[in-house]
């Protein structure tokens, strides 16, 4: 999976790269690194979750819920770093996290 999402994101920075310049190619490259972080993530919390003990359904369900309040938190957090703090361009950075989601997308989550 993570093959996959490195390659799509490279490939839409060096096409945004080649066609528009530098700041839109390391736009992208920001913003597939957005979605890589996310992912990774995700599989943080599911390893937490497959290692520890077994949890009834109610701490499942907040297990659930708080990994999903953590990724959009930090997905928002990165898109502001982006896009305030760093002065990157909002397309190709979107762009790029969009390429970055569609290797989860393509592939799902698997335990490689």
């Amino acid at each position: 999976m993570l093959r996959l999402q490195l390659l799509l994101v490279g490939l839409a920075a060096v096409v945004l790269f080649v066609l528009s310049g530098r700041l839109p190619g390391i736009s992208a490259l920001f913003g597939g690194a957005m979605a890589t972080l996310n992912v990774m993530l995700l599989e943080w919390r599911r390893y937490q979750a497959d290692s520890g003990r077994a949890l009834t359904a109610g701490q499942s369900l907040w297990a659930l819920y708080r990994s999903a309040i953590e990724r959009f938190a930090l997905v928002l957090a990165l898109f502001a770093l982006g896009l305030g703090g760093l002065q990157l361009e909002p397309l190709p950075l979107l762009i790029g996290f969009i390429a970055g989601q569609l290797g989860l997308l393509m592939t799902g989550t698997k335990k490689e």
